[in-house]
């Protein structure tokens, strides 16, 4: 009877971000009599490795000391001496690739997956320099999040669609759940009782367009004044954010909360959430999926494989992206209508429950490392 399968994990740090989190739910949900993972970051460990320490996995960190280190492997090869893996799943940055190409070699490591969250790379008009292509080219599998992902992907970079699969992104929908106005109690930072409530939930950094959703905040403003807009999230622009918010003069509108870890409590408190990215690197964010599982309508620039997810004018509404006049008009039409806002909002939630489940991605993903690694079960 075969054991149970063994995974390292292997990334640059395992800061908050989309495909961390996931990861860090499948492995809280995953058996570990069936699956056990063991995560290791070549620089700095990151943000959420505390909360995977608690699930029972082990970390390691601090491997990789500059861009040309070339002892990394030999210091990854001791750290792990005596253990055996059955898949090394590398995320598909360029030194994770280059070190996972040798790791894998050295450790005998049979199979090699890795999984891309996102679509484009700010900056860049190619997402994957040459070098890494030909890596990834290497791998027995590589996971995507949407299928429309998968068809850019394939026509822009060149992907083999025979190594490619699809599994759609997914949200506890359990803990993020529609709740009443009636039974949410004050919650600090958060919107107050009967408040007009506008929320964004993204890192602070460029592709995330957050100066497009504070000038749809503005022209909001001047139509609906008493509205508020919550900013929550952390990264290198929060000083061009702030002076943004200066510049605009709203700045008794705009609260930047910085990280929560309380968002099951703190969407259902908000009229609608947004997003604002710029076409790149959005996919299917984890944040619209969190908004809808609770009740609320959203209003999305037209990014990524945000059709794959947002039906619009059911589910919410997606705008053109850099234009924040048509955001303020799906804004304020939300606003003064409830009741549009509440059959968007119980559309989405139903969308959610039927395609987007945490359940069913955590399934799939169970299925796919059993297949890559020969097991029956898949």
């Amino acid at each position: 009877m075969p054991t149970g399968l063994n995974i390292l994990l292997l990334a640059n740090s395992f800061h908050t971000g989309g495909f961390e989190q996931l990861m860090l739910e499948i492995m809280r949900s995953l058996p570990s009599s069936e699956i056990r993972f063991r995560l290791c970051c070549l620089k700095e460990e990151g943000t959420l490795a505390p909360e995977v320490r608690k699930i029972g996995v082990r970390v390691d960190g601090g491997f990789l000391r500059n861009r040309y280190d070339l002892a990394a492997v030999s210091r990854l090869t001791r750290a792990l001496r005596g253990e055996r893996f059955d898949i090394l799943f590398v995320e598909p940055g360029r030194n994770a690739l280059l070190v996972g190409e040798w790791l894998g070699g050295w450790l005998r490591i049979r199979r090699r997956i890795s999984a891309i969250h996102a679509t484009r790379h700010w900056g860049r008009k190619r997402m994957f320099r040459w070098s890494q292509l030909r890596l990834l080219a290497r791998l027995d599998g590589i996971i995507l999040v949407a299928p429309t992902q998968r068809d850019v992907l394939v026509r822009e970079e060149g992907l083999d669609p025979a190594n490619l699969a699809v599994i759609l992104n997914g949200v506890d929908h359990r803990v993020f759940r529609p709740r009443s106005r009636g039974e949410l109690s004050p919650l600090d930072g958060g919107p107050r009782p009967g408040e007009k409530a506008v929320g964004i939930v993204a890192s602070l950094t460029p592709e995330k367009g957050h100066g497009v959703f504070l000038e749809a905040a503005a022209a909001v403003r001047r139509e609906l004044p008493e509205t508020r807009f919550y900013i929550v999230g952390e990264g290198p622009e929060r000083p061009a954010i702030e002076r943004k918010i200066a510049e605009l003069g709203i700045e008794d509108a705009v609260r930047l909360t910085g990280r929560r870890r309380d968002l099951p409590e703190f969407l259902p408190r908000l009229d609608l959430l947004a997003l604002s990215s710029h076409p790149y690197r959005e996919t299917l964010p984890i944040s619209t999926m969190e908004g809808m599982a609770c009740g609320l309508p959203t209003v999305n620039t037209d990014v990524g494989s945000i059709r794959d997810l947002v039906a619009h004018e059911e589910t919410g509404f997606i705008v053109p992206a850099g234009d924040p006049r048509r955001m303020a008009d799906a804004f304020t039409r939300l606003l003064r209508d409830p009741d549009l806002a509440r059959r968007m909002g119980a559309a989405g939630r139903c969308r959610i429950e039927e395609r987007f489940t945490l359940e069913r991605t955590v399934e799939e993903y169970r299925r796919y490392f059993l297949s890559i690694a020969g097991r029956t079960g898949a």
